[in-house]
C-alpha cells in the first residue's frame, strides 16, 4: 500500500473512532485484526475487539485527534496525535466525570489487503490520571 493508501485507511479509523461508530471501526480491520493495547493485551478478530470498542467508547465522548506526526513504512505506520476528550463515567474515579483532558497517543499499525491488520496503541496514562486529580 502507499503512504496515501494506508492514511486514507487511518483517517477512515480514527473518524469512525470518534463518531462512536464501531462499525464504522471494523469495516476498517481485517478480520483476524490484532488490536493490542499496551498492558490491556492483544485482542484477535472483530468479536473481541468490538468488545474493547463498546467499553472504550462508554468511557469518554466528544473525542478528536489533533496530529502531532505520522511516519510511514513498508505496510506500517507509526502515527502520533495529541487525543481530547470528555470523561463520561466514574472509571477514572468520580471526580473525573465530565472533565476534558488531553493526552498523547501512539499508534503502530501493519496493513494487509487495503485494511488494518495489526494496531498497537500507546496511551500517556500518567498525563491522563495527572488531569483527573489520580
Amino acid at each position: 500500500m502507499t503512504p496515501d493508501e494506508m492514511d486514507a485507511i487511518l483517517d477512515r479509523h480514527f473518524a469512525a473512532e470518534a463518531a462512536h461508530d464501531l462499525e464504522g471501526v471494523l469495516a476498517t480491520l481485517t478480520p483476524d485484526a490484532e488490536h493490542d493495547v499496551a498492558g490491556q493485551g492483544v485482542l484477535v478478530g472483530h468479536e473481541a475487539i468490538a468488545e474493547r470498542y463498546r467499553t472504550l467508547f462508554a468511557q469518554g465522548d466528544e473525542e478528536k485527534y489533533e496530529p502531532v506526526r505520522r511516519y510511514h513504512g513498508d505496510g506500517f505506520v507509526v502515527d502520533e496525535v495529541l487525543a481530547i476528550q470528555r470523561i463520561a463515567n466514574d472509571d477514572f474515579g468520580p471526580q473525573a466525570r465530565g472533565k476534558t483532558v488531553s493526552y498523547r497517543l501512539l499508534h503502530v499499525c501493519e496493513f494487509r489487503d487495503g485494511l488494518i491488520s495489526r494496531e498497537n496503541v500507546w496511551l500517556d496514562l500518567a498525563g491522563l490520571m495527572a488531569q483527573v486529580g489520580r
